[in-house]
């Protein structure tokens, strides 16, 4: 067993802080000069107090935590890097090289107790495709240079989200969601529609070769390489268990968050996001559905939409409450452009600008849903017609 170890932690090659791993805790201690030229943005919580050391007796500190996946994504991966559990320190290390955004982690040694460290030293899963994306649905990342896509002369970043079998047809959901956000003018990555047998190295079990896999492309890679982005359970420092009702935590703060940090433009963007959360019903968008990109390394910036698909076409979730509460409501089939109005009181926004830009926002997902409704049909006929039904009942599409 390595009872301490030690990792360095990089932004954009360069080394800004020590992770540290001790007893089964471990400890981040930022190090980066905020004052120097080369300065880049890690997290906000290091801008704000860079000289904490962000310790946890058990674990990774929350903004580590925040970079593993959850869930399915991470059974798989510890079945793929086995025998025996890997603590979070252990895999983060190993997926170091591939996280979400541009920070890296590099170790030489990992904190290993159940068996043998030099039986495990070098072990990669036996295919090309690297599962680190955080969250909670099974998806791969991989470069698009290995499928035959429009061509575009440039390397591109896609990730992969396979289905999900307590949400049957999610990828057509997600797919159908997403295409009709693109077209009503919000910040979409254009997503794609493909069968799995047409996605190469896709590993044997996981999903038969007819079935839907959904594909979008990653706004935290380019052509010209890594994009830094953190999600707002790492703004927030709180663990990803609690990116479901965390207290305090509101779409009205984060409303007031991303003004701060990206001005009118950046909250007119969150202000459609949220109309259209309510009028698709996706009730699910918890903190690490929402994140912060920079992409000069400085400048923050609110990243495009991802992860937003109805939930509520499914009987099972119809009446869920909203991941997080707004403007002190929970049900999202009770959102009124009243909610929008005291969100903005809270915000120090301006109430008529905001009403402006729900109003917008419903008409343009109203207009291009004569479009995307008949191909929504043939797809997905249990979501066409609950969205239809949405857009003619709900308090928010009135008048």
């Amino acid at each position: 067993m390595a009872p301490h170890v030690e990792a360095d932690v990089r932004l954009h090659g360069r080394s800004v802080g020590v992770l540290t791993y001790e007893k089964g805790g471990s400890s981040f201690q930022y190090q980066d000069d905020l004052t120097s030229h080369d300065h880049r943005v890690l997290g906000q919580i290091f801008e704000d107090a860079p000289g904490e050391l962000r310790r946890v007796k058990v674990g990774l500190p929350a903004w580590f935590a925040n970079l593993l996946p959850e869930g399915e994504l991470r059974r798989y991966l510890e079945r793929e890097l086995g025998p025996g559990r890997i603590s979070d320190y252990e895999l983060l290390c190993r997926l170091g090289q591939d996280l979400p955004g541009d920070v890296t982690v590099h170790a030489e040694r990992f904190p290993v107790s159940d068996y043998d460290e030099a039986d495990v030293v070098g072990l990669k899963p036996d295919h090309p495709l690297r599962p680190s994306i955080a969250g909670v649905q099974l998806k791969f990342s991989f470069s698009s240079n290995r499928l035959t896509f429009p061509a575009s002369g440039k390397r591109a970043w896609w990730i992969a989200k396979l289905p999900d079998r307590s949400l049957p047809m999610l990828p057509k959901n997600e797919y159908a969601t997403m295409q009709w956000l693109h077209a009503a003018g919000l910040d979409v990555p254009l997503p794609r529609l493909v069968e799995a047998g047409t996605v190469p190295d896709l590993p044997e079990g996981l999903v038969e070769a007819e079935e839907s896999v959904y594909l979008i492309p990653r706004f935290d890679r380019n052509e010209h390489g890594r994009v830094h982005v953190e999600d707002f359970a790492q703004i927030a420092d709180v663990p990803p268990q609690f990116k479901y009702r965390e207290p305090g935590v509101t779409y009205d703060s984060l409303g007031l968050t991303i003004k701060r940090l990206t001005g009118d433009v950046g909250f007119a963007e969150y202000v459609r996001r949220l109309a259209a959360m309510v009028i698709v019903g996706n009730t699910d968008a918890h903190l690490k559905n929402w994140s912060i990109i920079y992409p000069d390394g400085r400048t923050p910036a609110l990243a495009p939409v991802y992860d937003f698909h109805s939930l509520t076409v499914y009987s099972r979730y119809r009446h869920m409450p909203l991941a997080l509460r707004f403007a002190g409501e929970e049900m999202v089939n009770l959102i009124t452009i009243s909610h929008f109005e005291k969100m903005a009181e809270t915000v120090g926004a301006d109430k008529d600008v905001v009403q402006a830009i729900v109003t917008e926002t419903v008409a343009a997902l109203r207009e291009t849903w004569r479009d995307v409704r008949a191909w929504t049909e043939d797809l997905f006929p249990p979501l066409a017609r609950h969205l239809e039904q949405r857009l003619t009942s709900l308090p928010l599409c009135q008048g």
